[in-house]
């Protein structure tokens, strides 16, 4: 049988970053990870909220495509800066203390769902090497909060509450508060929302060649005691392939972006998922760029056709450079 050859990407437009975006103490964040908007899809000059994996903010920016920049703005809290003052709904998955030096929300996925933004931690434990060459397992409580705040910024809420399902739910608590970096424990890095729902994508664990979405109520998250009415899909990305982001299309099927479980830099696709037939297709590929992980996916544009096909316009996020180096393509969606 012929190899196959992902179809081709029309080659990127990199976009101009005017000011600069923060990562905790960092000067210019170089872990960012998520991108969402609230303005209408279609708008060339829209605000935008950016996430990075190692603060206790996010930060607006405007994106303006006839530009091509990408203009950082204010910073907004998501955690207090205190954490002993943290209030969440829910609660923490263990009681033991990470220290202050581990308290991040570990920012990886961002997504609008009229009317907040909600922002994932990735609840997810990383081994690590001390400055005296141990290895240390890293539990950050921190980490396994969800957020969300109002389109303003303002009014941050905090919860625990997503923590229930991974300790109980089947698909997923044998690989809870276990380090990813050994390819048996969790890790969330994708966010997107449909119609009052959450969807949750999960870098690791990749079962059976196999990538997981969980989907919650994202009100009940906020709730004590609302039931979650949650799902678990599985998405057949490939052996070792998990979902790096998600985008939402305007009839709701969804665009993921996926990369390998592991740390490798290379092997990012974009993919198609029909959620109500539980199909998935392979729409190509990113080749890498200079050891770059892409890290965050924003539905730029979309134009559809008279024949159900459309043309989007992607932006992606890369882990690693500075700014997140800020690209856009332009991808072609076949009818449903």
């Amino acid at each position: 049988m012929p190899r196959r050859v992902d179809p081709p990407f029309i080659a990127p437009r990199e976009l101009a970053v005017i000011g600069e975006f923060r990562s905790g103490e960092a000067a210019v964040a170089t872990d960012l990870s998520g991108i969402a908007s609230a303005a209408p899809l279609n708008r060339r000059r829209r605000k935008c909220l950016v996430i990075d994996n190692e603060g206790l903010f996010a930060q607006f920016a405007t994106l303006d495509t006839d530009a091509a920049t990408l203009t950082a703005g204010a910073v907004v809290p998501l955690l207090p800066t205190d954490r002993d003052a943290l209030e969440a709904v829910g609660n923490a998955p263990d009681d033991g203390d990470p220290g202050p030096d581990r308290y991040i929300l570990d920012g990886e996925g961002v997504a609008w769902l009229g009317p907040h933004y909600y922002v994932t931690g990735s609840h997810s434990i990383h081994d690590w090497i001390t400055p005296e060459g141990r290895k240390r397992a890293d539990y950050r409580r921190s980490a396994h909060l969800v957020a969300r705040i109002s389109r303003d910024g303002r009014r941050p809420e905090l919860s625990f509450r997503l923590n229930e399902l991974l300790a109980q739910r089947k698909s997923f608590a044998p690989y809870f508060l276990k380090s990813p970096n050994k390819r048996d424990g969790l890790n969330i890095e994708g966010l997107a929302a449909w119609r009052r729902r959450l969807y949750f994508g999960f870098r690791s664990p990749v079962i059976d060649g196999k990538a997981l979405l969980l989907s919650v109520r994202a009100a009940a998250l906020f709730t004590p005691g609302a039931d979650l009415a949650p799902r678990t899909l599985r998405v057949p990305l490939g052996r070792g392939a998990g979902i790096r982001d998600l985008a939402m299309l305007p009839n709701g099927r969804l665009l993921i972006l996926s990369g390998p479980a592991s740390d490798a830099t290379a092997g990012f696709a974009i993919h198609l998922f029909d959620r109500k037939r539980e199909t998935v297709r392979r729409l190509g590929r990113l080749a890498p760029i200079e050891g770059d992980k892409v890290e965050g996916l924003l539905l730029a544009g979309y134009a559809s056709a008279a024949n159900g096909s459309a043309s989007a316009e992607l932006l992606v996020l890369a882990d690693h450079p500075a700014n997140g180096r800020p690209r856009l393509f332009t991808l072609d969606i076949p009818p449903a």
